[in-house]
């Protein structure tokens, strides 16, 4: 058996072995649906936590199967209301899910250390030397750490009492830095104190833990590099805004993963559902963000309700995807490939990101980026007209990297007047397949790209936009 179909198989393994039957029951589920449906999710506040699904309800006659909670309070309530509103939340998830049926997630937005509950203390600064004494045992601010996640155990142990599984996903967007929490080198510290707080003391035997960055893009860092490893995440998710549903996203967390759990576990634009059937269908769950679902720029009303009336999408009343559902053609044409631009050789310095419609490139006059020593990355979905072999061409001078499906399929990342290198393959008409072209120059003026194909059916030619798709 190949290394790579062992850490499939262990990937299934929750990452605390005394997990409860209904956290383990849960996890098989979700399983059983991946890439076969996902889960609408709907997130509610701390005040209110059932607020926002009645609202879906009322355009959409579906309510949706997943129900985010919050842990963190952020208002300047004092420390009795705080608990209040926490017992309140435990009554909602109790109620959605022992009599319901649905699933839980929940948010912390934990304030610094021993602060008050206020949304600047969610945000306070924090630099990687004031970090230090929040991670170190003994320290006012270690303490202070430990109360305050000992105050969340009670409401948590209170679910755990009542056998109600959750998705528990603490310290989100720890790539950005608009949290304390964000871009710290040591932030696998910071997960692995709660873990073993809450696993170790607490017994939380009825959490599943989900790690989810921000999507990549030019605001934070890249998620990769924060992972807390598969022996601390259930699942991975990305919060995706802006309606930002790039390719990139859903298999950077395949990628990373490894077969495990991946989800969109915030957004503000709703999903397309067609998007998500056809392309990205790895996913497990969506969460729309509060109030964004009320935003008619933002999630109109039509829209909210073709995504929980189709099929591909359950709702609170469906357990599994119907069997024999039929979609219309997909008669879609494609808007080209999102490209990350870099200066320097090795994606140094991110420049600007942006929709492509083909590949094919001549910088004689000038690059991009301003400059010659500059790395791209391009990538997203190939769709081909016909079933047989195709040959796949780039003519590059210096480096260029293609991959297929996260197939390596050309490397030749070394510096050079302009070449084409080729590989044949077999693909399948009307299939979407992952494709990234990898890019460098190393400072010469000869700055050129191309990205070609061939088939019995079809002549050498750059492939045009209409068979590119950037998400």
């Amino acid at each position: 058996m190949d290394d790579r179909k062992i850490r499939s198989l262990l990937s299934k393994e929750p990452v605390n072995p005394n997990i409860s039957s209904s956290a383990r029951a849960l996890l098989s589920y979700l399983y059983q649906l991946q890439g076969k449906a996902i889960i609408s999710g709907q997130h509610e506040y701390l005040e209110s936590p059932n607020q926002f699904s009645p609202y879906i309800f009322s355009k959409t006659g579906k309510y949706p199967k997943l129900k985010g909670v919050e842990f963190g309070a952020i208002n300047g309530q004092s420390d009795q209301t705080v608990y209040n509103q926490r017992a309140n939340v435990v009554n909602a998830c109790k109620d959605w899910v022992l009599n319901k049926g649905g699933i839980i997630t929940a948010t912390y937005h934990a304030t610094f250390p021993g602060t008050a509950n206020t949304w600047a203390n969610v945000q306070a600064d924090c630099t990687p030397e004031q970090f230090e004494p929040i991670i170190t045992p003994g320290t006012d601010l270690y303490n202070a750490l430990i109360e305050d996640i000992d105050q969340v155990a009670e409401h948590l142990k209170a679910l755990r009492d009542a056998d109600v599984p959750v998705l528990w996903r603490p310290y989100h967007e720890m790539n950005g830095t608009w949290f304390w929490w964000g871009g710290q080198p040591k932030f696998n510290n910071l997960w692995e104190i709660m873990y073993n707080r809450y696993v170790n003391v607490h017994g939380l035997n009825n959490l599943l833990w989900v790690w989810s960055p921000n999507a990549n893009n030019q605001w934070c860092q890249n998620a990769a590099d924060f992972y807390v490893g598969h022996n601390r995440a259930d699942a991975l998710g990305m919060d995706i805004y802006n309606n930002d549903f790039k390719a990139w996203h859903h298999q950077e967390l395949l990628r990373i993963g490894e077969g495990r759990i991946i989800a969109i576990t915030e957004n503000g634009q709703n999903p397309d559902p067609t998007t998500l059937r056809q392309k990205q269908y790895m996913y497990s769950w969506f969460m729309t963000w509060g109030s964004y679902v009320k935003d008619g720029s933002r999630n109109p009303a039509d829209k909210l309700q073709a995504l929980y009336n189709d099929p591909f999408v359950l709702t609170l009343d469906e357990q599994y995807p119907p069997e024999n559902a039929v979609y219309p053609p997909d008669t879609s044409i494609g808007n080209g490939l999102w490209g990350d631009y870099y200066v320097g050789t090795n994606f140094e310095k991110y420049y600007l990101g942006k929709t492509v419609p083909k590949i094919d490139y001549n910088w004689m006059k000038g690059t991009p980026v301003g400059n010659y020593s500059m790395s791209i990355k391009w990538a997203g979905y190939l769709r081909p007209r016909y079933s047989e072999d195709y040959t796949l061409y780039t003519k590059a001078s210096d480096g260029v990297r293609l991959y297929l499906d996260n197939n390596l399929l050309l490397d030749d990342w070394t510096v050079h007047s302009t070449q084409e290198h080729s590989v044949t393959l077999r693909l399948e008409a009307g299939k979407y397949y992952f494709i990234e072209l990898h890019y460098f120059n190393g400072g010469d003026p000869e700055a050129a790209v191309s990205l070609s194909w061939s088939s019995p059916s079809q002549p050498k030619e750059v492939i045009p936009q209409s068979q590119l798709y950037s998400g």
